[in-house]
């Protein structure tokens, strides 16, 4: 007995999404850095660590420079996944 396939639907996104959402992305980015550089601050006393500031140490640079690109990286396609998710309609 052939098995019965349902028939997917079609998602449609407003080309108009296209144009919004890096925008979107780039402003939430730079949000959340500026949120994560004062969470840093609040609980460390200090400012967070410079990449072009020789007097901080290679390792503490780069660890911060890769949790920071990391949580960005991550906002960067919660926004674009958002922002299509609220462009798309289905097509039946």
């Amino acid at each position: 007995m052939p098995e019965q396939v349902e028939p997917e639907l079609e998602v449609h996104v407003n080309p108009i999404v296209h144009l919004i959402a890096p925008l979107v992305a780039i402003g939430a980015t730079m949000i959340v850095r500026k949120i994560i550089t004062v969470g840093y601050r609040s609980v460390t006393g200090n400012d967070a660590p410079r990449s072009n500031d020789p007097g901080v140490p290679f390792g503490k640079a780069l660890l911060w420079a890769t949790a920071t690109a990391a949580i960005a990286a991550g906002v960067e396609v919660l926004a674009y996944r958002v922002t299509n998710h609220l462009g798309a309609n289905t097509v039946d």
